[in-house]
């Protein structure tokens, strides 16, 4: 009897063990196909994106006003570093609220901005945070998490080393 009892106490045990081992194989998978931050946004040229669309490239989402000279001076960089990277985009998010569409647009074809550009909004700011300067950068890596902010210039250089140094670490 009491070798019956010790074996239903080591099978219930062992079932147990499985089901953790179960949940947890679930739980990865799971997260292994869902993107870590997300948030939907519409570019000036009225298309909707999801940030989720991006798995599989580093995504940089930059926080920027026209106001600001250090945001207009990367611009450029920005630019090449979007269309120099198969594997990375960048998402501008314009933080003036009271900027007309028409003056917005102007000054995307003048600075010759080569990625979309959104407009701040609750679900960016929920998923990302407010920023504290401008301009904010905020790197996204492959699997959707937050992989680095910094507040200040960015240059194609700097990006490219950043993901260099994180591809690195895998």
């Amino acid at each position: 009897m009491i070798k019956n009892l010790m074996a239903i106490f080591m099978l219930k045990q062992e079932i147990n063990r499985i089901i953790q081992l179960l949940t947890l194989t679930i739980a990865l998978f799971l997260s292994s196909t869902a993107f870590a931050v997300d948030f939907s946004f519409t570019d000036t040229e009225g298309e909707t994106h999801k940030l989720s669309q991006y798995k599989g490239k580093w995504v940089l989402v930059n926080f920027w006003a026209t106001w600001c000279p250090p945001c207009r001076k990367e611009i450029p960089d920005l630019s090449d570093f979007h269309l120099d990277n198969e594997d990375a985009v960048v998402i501008g998010v314009n933080y003036e609220p009271g900027l007309k569409d028409e003056r917005l647009k102007k000054f995307i074809a003048l600075y010759l901005v080569s990625y979309p550009i959104t407009r701040v909004n609750d679900e960016i700011i929920d998923a990302l945070g407010e920023p504290r300067g401008l301009p904010t950068s905020i790197l996204i890596d492959q699997e959707g998490n937050v992989a680095k902010k910094i507040t200040g210039m960015v240059t194609e250089r700097r990006l490219n080393k950043l993901i260099a140094q994180f591809a690195d670490k895998s």
